[in-house]
C-alpha cells in the first residue's frame, strides 16, 4: 500500500475546516515518525458522494445539538453515512461532545471543540493510523480481487453462455460473486495459523441458519456456557429464504456446557493445565472434537470458552428462533443466532457428529481385561 493517508473534514464552518487542514499539512508526526496527509474539506451536503469518491481513511466530523429533520444534511446523518456505507475511523469534532457517547463505536473518539484544539484532533488522527492503514490495505485488496473475477468471469461465461441470452447479466454477476468470495478466502488462509476463534463470523451473516452456527437463550449473558446450542441439522434442510420451506419441521442441536471434562481429562476450575495436560491438548486440539466433545473457543463478549456435547440432544421448533441472525429480534423468539462458523470448522463438526452418533451400537464391554487380554496375546508372541 502506498500514498498518503486521506482525512475527509465534514464541517459545515469553512474556517475550521481550513484550520485542520494547516494543522495537518505542517505536522511531522509524534517523535517525527513522518506521514503524508491528504485533507478535504466538505460541508453536510453531498457527504455520501464524497464519501464514495474520495475514499478516506479517517473523517473528522462535526455534529449538531438537537433533532434534526429528515430532510436536513447534518453531521449526525453524515455519521450514519459513514457507518452504513463507508467504514472508517472517526474523529466527533463538536462543542457538544461532552453531551454524547460512542461507546459502542471502539473507532470513534470525541473532542470538544476550543482553544488548540486542532492539536488534539491531530493526536487522536495519529492514534487511529494504524487501523486506517490496515482497512485501507483491505480495500485495495478487495478491489484487485473484484477486477481479477470480473476479467476471468467474463472470459470463462463467454465460452457458457451467449450475451444474447436473456440472464447472462445475473449469471456473470453470481460468478464473480463466487470468485471474489474464493480469492479472498485463498488469500487470507495462505501460510498463516489460524488463532482459535477466527473460525467464527460475528455477526452472522444471510437469512438462513447454518449447520454450526451457535444459538443463545435471549436473555442469557453470553458468558453462561449452558445457555448455548450449536446446529447439527445440516444447512440445505434449512433454507428459508426466496419463500422457500425448510426440509425439516425442528432444528437439531448440541446443548453446550463449561469446560470441566474431555475426553477421560478432568479439567478444575482454578487451576492451571498440568504439563501433561498440555501436552494432550496439543494432540487432540487439532481434530476438534475430544470423545463427546466439540470444543468450541472463546469470542470475548460473543462466545465462551465451552463445549458442545453430542450426546446431549435437542429438536427445537422454528418459532423457538429468531432468524434475523443477530441483527435485530423482532418477533422475540427464545433462542437468537449469535455466531456463524466458517469453513473448515464446519464440516469437522459434521464429522465429529457423524462420528458419535452415526457409530454401530456396541453392547458394554470388560474393556480392562480386554486390554490386558491383548496384552497377554502380545507378549506370547514375542517369546516364540
Amino acid at each position: 500500500m502506498s500514498g498518503a493517508l486521506r482525512v475527509l473534514v465534514i464541517d459545515d464552518d469553512e474556517r475550521v475546516r481550513t484550520a485542520l487542514e494547516s494543522e495537518l499539512e505542517e505536522d511531522d508526526g509524534p517523535a517525527g515518525d513522518w506521514v503524508e496527509w491528504e485533507v478535504r474539506g466538505q460541508g453536510f451536503a453531498d457527504v455520501r458522494n464524497a464519501l464514495a469518491r474520495f475514499r478516506p481513511d479517517m473523517v473528522v466530523l462535526d455534529l449538531v445539538e438537537g433533532k434534526i429533520p429528515n430532510d436536513s444534511d447534518s453531521g449526525n446523518r453524515s455519521f450514519e453515512w459513514i457507518r452504513d456505507y463507508w467504514f472508517c475511523p472517526v474523529v466527533i469534532y463538536t462543542g457538544f461532545a461532552a453531551r454524547r457517547t460512542f461507546k459502542e463505536h471502539p473507532q470513534v473518539v470525541l473532542v470538544t471543540k476550543g482553544r488548540r484544539s486542532e492539536e488534539q484532533v491531530l493526536a487522536e488522527l495519529w492514534k487511529f493510523v494504524p487501523v486506517a492503514r490496515m482497512v485501507r490495505s483491505v480495500h485495495e485488496d478487495f478491489d484487485a480481487r473484484i477486477r481479477e473475477a470480473l476479467r476471468d468471469s467474463v472470459d470463462a461465461l463467454d465460452r457458457q453462455i451467449s450475451r444474447n441470452e436473456e440472464p447472462w447479466d445475473d449469471a456473470l454477476s453470481r460468478a464473480v460473486r463466487r470468485q471474489v468470495a474464493a480469492r479472498i478466502d485463498l488469500a487470507a488462509s495462505g501460510g498463516t495459523e489460524l488463532r482459535a476463534w477466527e473460525r467464527f463470523v460475528v455477526p452472522p451473516l444471510g437469512d438462513d441458519l447454518l449447520t454450526a452456527d451457535l444459538l443463545r437463550l435471549r436473555h442469557a449473558e453470553p458468558t453462561d456456557a449452558a445457555a448455548f446450542r450449536l446446529v447439527l441439522t445440516p444447512s440445505c434442510d434449512m433454507v428459508r429464504s426466496s419463500g422457500r420451506t425448510p426440509k425439516v419441521g425442528r432444528v437439531l442441536v448440541a446443548l453446550c456446557e463449561p469446560v470441566a471434562q474431555l475426553g477421560e481429562m478432568e479439567l478444575p476450575l482454578g487451576e492451571p493445565l498440568t504439563k501433561r495436560q498440555r501436552k494432550s491438548l496439543r494432540s487432540t486440539l487439532p481434530h476438534g472434537v475430544v470423545g463427546e466433545h466439540v470444543v468450541i473457543p472463546e469470542f470475548r463478549g460473543h462466545v465462551p470458552l465451552m463445549v458442545a456435547n453430542l450426546k446431549r440432544l435437542e429438536l427445537v421448533e422454528w418459532d423457538r428462533i429468531d432468524l434475523h441472525r443477530g441483527v435485530g429480534g423482532a418477533n422475540g423468539a427464545e433462542l437468537v443466532c449469535v455466531a456463524s462458523t466458517d469453513s473448515p470448522f464446519r464440516e469437522m463438526v459434521v464429522w465429529a457428529y457423524l462420528g458419535v452418533a452415526g457409530r454401530p451400537g456396541v453392547p458394554d464391554t470388560d474393556i480392562k481385561r480386554w486390554v490386558e487380554e491383548i496384552s497377554n496375546h502380545l507378549e506370547g508372541v514375542r517369546s516364540k
